[in-house]
């Protein structure tokens, strides 16, 4: 016997509904509102959300793409490689995005959407001491800061993490990976992160220290597949997202 409930994002609940009365979706939050140029980032993006989904009680089965999203980021669909538990969507930024302001669209499985415009902005990329690379610093319009306005650097401490680029790997052999801590303190942090993996079971089998900002780690991977992202995360929510990347079966 099939069944149609509802999922609600974040808190997921189950409740009787009708899809057809069901609200619009929105977007609560998005983070970091500031991207620098140039730079591989990722965005959280939490949504507020309910879902109808029919269940199959006698197969206890539920089809995954009914809970499907698609996230378009300055109107170019992105991969979806997280989702949390609060209804949180961990996505990459798409790479070549000039200077100003982008917005975000996510729209469910059954055609609803949440749009929010001006999102976040790409801005020049930070020095250590927050003044930009180059000195074009932008326009108000284009994302940088305005005349009278000195320029902010993005944060303060550790603000995030960057993974080397990973090439294709084979399903539970070992590969190293290297992770960079960012912000004006990278150089001394000595904290502690958590690896996961977007498909499959990420294993460390030789877990690294930070050294000057840097931590080599040697993990594995239980699933192949196309498409396999790592996300790196402390204890402050600081976070990084690694390129997407094949496993294969060997």
């Amino acid at each position: 016997m099939k069944r149609a409930v509802c999922a609600l994002l974040p808190l997921l609940l189950w409740a009787a509904c009708e899809p057809a009365s069901l609200p619009a979706p929105s977007i609560v939050s998005v983070s970091p509102e500031r991207v620098a140029v140039g730079v591989p980032s990722s965005l959280s993006v939490r949504v507020d959300a309910l879902l109808p989904i029919t269940v199959d009680y006698q197969e206890q089965l539920v089809d995954p793409e009914q809970l499907a999203m698609t996230v378009r980021l300055a109107g170019r669909q992105v991969d979806t490689p997280f989702a949390e538990p609060d209804g949180t969507l961990i996505v990459p930024v798409p790479e070549g995005l000039e200077l100003g302001d982008y917005d975000i669209q996510v729209t469910l499985a059954d055609g609803r959407e949440a749009l929010r415009e001006r999102a976040f902005s790409i801005v020049p990329a930070p020095t250590l001491n927050g003044t930009p690379r180059s000195d074009d610093g932008g326009t108000q319009g284009d994302g940088g800061p305005g005349p009278d306005e000195p320029f902010e650097e993005i944060g303060g401490g550790i603000t995030g993490f960057q993974i080397d680029p990973i090439q294709e790997q084979v399903r539970n052999k070992p590969f190293r990976i290297t992770i960079r801590a960012e912000g004006p303190d990278a150089n001394s942090f000595s904290g502690d992160v958590t690896l996961r993996a977007s498909k499959g079971h990420l294993k460390s089998i030789t877990r690294g220290a930070f050294s000057g900002g840097v931590r080599v780690e040697e993990i594995s991977l239980s699933q192949q597949g196309p498409g396999v992202y790592v996300l790196v995360k402390d204890s402050r929510g600081n976070k990084g997202l690694s390129n997407s990347f094949r496993v294969r079966p060997h």
